[in-house]
């Protein structure tokens, strides 16, 4: 069963998450939504600010936990509204810290997809979700898609790849990715950016390159674009903007083509994209 895994914490940027994932779903029809909360507490949240510090009494523990599940109640019910027949959403509590308790969901569930909404520089909903973005896309073994708080749903016509020449063996990722119809309509744009332009005057081995990187993209819809940018991240973002991207694809970690770009972590590549979803493939 084609499965979307969904951490929420009611928040504004992680209910556009789920309202982003219902066209989602629709689109690249999942046949089954799993809605998470963690009602995991550190000792802090066990203490009031107040001039006493005084400890929260269980009563009052308990009262939240019930607000909290009647507002999972509401959410689900909204997105089997929104879903229509055809589409099982079910929900999924835990006793464990935020991180633990997606990979437990993982290993159980086996989704295919983990969605996460995240805040950016201009905006913060104090999601505790976002505010651990980077964390569990390290962490997780399946492929995350990340919602940028705001963002409207867009049918994916253009797709953004960066990719470095010198880097060319991550692309073999691709090869374990079926051509889904679903997606035969998306263009792959797949962005090189040089800043010596050598582009402009290729020898054999940046021919050889491009030759090879035709190749690994051979079954998928796509053209290769350059950039003299300076700044990597830079050039990323405004491609996005100029050829009306609706997604930006990467690998994680240190196989992700934005690390090997930067040469640092892909989080701010993802922090700083303030418009456009991203799709880590693992």
């Amino acid at each position: 069963m084609k499965t979307l895994l969904i951490p929420v914490d009611f928040t504004a940027t992680s209910d556009n998450a789920v309202t982003f994932a219902a066209e989602w779903c629709r689109k690249y029809e999942y046949e089954r939504v799993i809605l998470l909360r963690t009602f995991y507490d550190n000792v802090f949240d066990h203490i009031v600010l107040s001039a006493e510090y005084a400890p929260v009494s269980q009563e009052y523990r308990q009262q939240e936990r019930t607000e909290t599940l009647e507002k999972l109640g509401v959410l689900s019910e909204q997105l089997k509204t929104s879903l229509g027949d055809g589409i099982t959403v079910t929900t999924a509590v835990s006793e464990m810290p935020l991180l633990r308790a997606i990979l437990s969901v993982i290993r159980e569930e086996k989704p295919e997809m983990l969605l996460l909404g995240s805040d950016n520089y201009s905006y913060s909903s104090g999601s505790f979700i976002a505010g651990n973005v980077i964390t569990i896309v390290k962490a997780s073994p399946i492929r995350v898609l990340i919602v940028p708080a705001g963002y409207t749903y867009q049918p994916v016509q253009t797709a953004l790849v960066p990719c470095d020449y010198n880097s060319m063996a991550v692309l073999d990722k691709f090869n374990d990715v079926p051509v889904s119809p679903l997606w035969t309509a998306t263009k792959l744009l797949v962005l090189n950016v040089d800043a010596k332009e050598k582009y402009l005057r290729p020898d054999e081995a940046f021919k050889t390159a491009e030759n090879n990187l035709h190749e690994y993209l051979k079954n998928f819809n796509h053209e290769i674009i350059y950039s003299n940018e300076k700044n990597v991240v830079d050039g990323i973002l405004n491609a996005t903007q100029t050829k009306n991207v609706q997604l930006i694809v990467a690998l994680r970690g240190k196989r992700s083509f934005l690390y090997y770009l930067t040469h640092k972590s892909i989080s701010e590549a993802i922090y700083r994209n303030a418009k456009e979803p991203v799709l880590i493939l693992k």
